[in-house]
């Protein structure tokens, strides 16, 4: 009875908290600070400027090297690599050594080449004033038999391979000397023509 009749103790009231109208939303912080977005974007544009240097220049110093060498220099180097790295492939060989005089003729010569077909090509040489008639029958011959390996197979001898580049490579020279000679009577002319004019009374 006693316990039954004793009062339970009474709970203090909480103290009056913030109002809910103050309360706010999450705040979002951004991964990187604005000084931090623009130092990252002027070294992305640093990047871009320097990779652009650096292939201008690489085509630029290509481009020279091309300029430096000789298209008649070139043109008997590649023919000579042809014949020494194919030894076990006519095919290959073929190719090669035809690319390389086709190449001259374009680059050197200023006679589109590289995507004509033999008889095209051929068809645009006829009545070229650098080229008489048995060099224009040791072209054909040579471009015939390389088209021959290329196309239909057909096995070289190792004479048949040195008289092909043995051909290729006097058809540059021809052309060669065709134009130096063309040079020095292009640089003589006028020389020639003053000393004339002085002579006369």
């Amino acid at each position: 009875m006693f316990l039954a009749q004793t009062p339970s103790p009474q709970i203090p009231d909480l103290p009056a908290g913030p109002a809910l109208d103050r309360v706010r939303g999450p705040v979002e912080i951004p991964p990187f600070e604005p000084w931090q977005i623009g130092v990252m974007a002027a070294l992305g544009l640093l990047v871009l400027c320097l990779l652009a240097w650096g292939t201008t220049r690489f085509i630029r110093s290509r481009t020279n090297r091309r300029r430096a060498i000789q298209p008649h220099s070139a043109a008997l180097a590649e023919l000579d690599a042809a014949a020494t790295h194919t030894a076990d492939n006519d095919e290959r060989f073929a190719v090669l050594s035809s690319l390389a005089l086709r190449r001259y003729f374009e680059d050197g010569i200023g006679i589109p080449a590289l995507e004509r077909t033999t008889l095209e090509f051929l068809h645009s040489l006829e009545g070229h004033p650098k080229l008489n008639s048995d060099a224009s029958a040791s072209l054909a011959q040579f471009l015939e038999q390389c088209d021959r390996v290329k196309f239909a197979q057909a096995s070289l001898t190792e004479a048949e391979r040195n008289a092909l580049t043995t051909s290729a490579k006097q058809l540059i020279q021809q052309f060669k000397q065709v134009d130096d000679a063309a040079a020095s009577t292009t640089f003589t002319s006028p020389s020639l023509q003053r000393t004339k004019e002085a002579s006369q009374p």
